[in-house]
C-alpha cells in the first residue's frame, strides 16, 4: 500500500504538470490576442509559488522538462529559458530552510527579485549572443505583470488546489 504522504505529493505533481500543460496549450491557441498582448508568465509564477510553499512536488526534472517545452513552443530561444529558471529554482530550494520562516510580503520580495534576476540575465545573454530581442521596455513591463500575478497564483494554490506552506514539522518536509 502506498503511504499517504507519497500519494499527496505523486498528485500534487501530477496536477503541477497538468496545470503546466494547460497553461502551454492556452498560450499556443490562436484566440485572437495580438502578438504584443500583456499577459503573465503564469508557468513561471505557478512554478515559484509551488517551489516556495512545497518543495518537493515540484522536482528539478519536472521544471527543466516544462520549461523546456515552453520554450520549444514559444519560440524562445531552446534551453536559456529553462536553464536560467532550473538555476534560480535551485537556488531558492538550498535556501529553503530560510523560506520557510518567511511572511507573505518577503516571500513576494523573494519572488519579485528572482523573475528580475531571470529577465535580466537572460536579456544579458542574449544581448552577448547578438540575438534578435524584444523592446527592453516590453521585457520588464512583462516581468512586472507577472510579478502582479504572484499573489493570485498564491491564493489559487492554497485555497483552491490545497497546497499549503510546509513547516519544519511538517512530516513530507524531506
Amino acid at each position: 500500500m502506498t503511504d499517504p504522504l507519497t500519494l499527496r505529493i505523486w498528485i500534487y505533481r501530477a496536477y503541477y504538470l497538468a496545470l503546466c500543460l494547460f497553461i502551454l496549450l492556452w498560450q499556443i491557441l490562436p484566440l485572437g490576442f495580438d502578438e504584443g498582448s500583456l499577459s503573465p508568465d503564469m508557468i513561471t509564477g505557478l512554478t515559484l509559488a509551488w517551489l516556495l510553499r512545497h518543495p518537493n512536488v515540484v522536482p528539478l526534472g519536472a521544471i527543466a522538462i516544462v520549461f523546456l517545452i515552453s520554450d520549444f513552443l514559444t519560440h524562445a530561444p531552446v534551453g536559456l529559458g529553462a536553464l536560467l529558471i532550473v538555476l534560480a529554482t535551485e537556488s531558492l530550494r538550498k535556501r529553503q530552510p530560510q523560506i520557510e520562516n518567511m511572511t507573505f510580503l518577503s516571500e513576494f520580495g523573494t519572488v519579485t527579485a528572482v523573475i528580475l534576476a531571470v529577465t535580466l540575465a537572460e536579456r544579458v545573454l542574449l544581448t552577448l549572443l547578438l540575438a534578435d530581442q524584444p523592446p527592453f521596455g516590453e521585457v520588464i513591463l512583462h516581468a512586472i505583470v507577472t510579478i502582479a500575478a504572484y499573489p493570485a497564483l498564491v491564493v489559487i494554490s492554497k485555497y483552491l488546489l490545497g497546497l499549503d506552506r510546509l513547516s519544519a514539522a511538517d512530516p513530507d518536509n524531506v
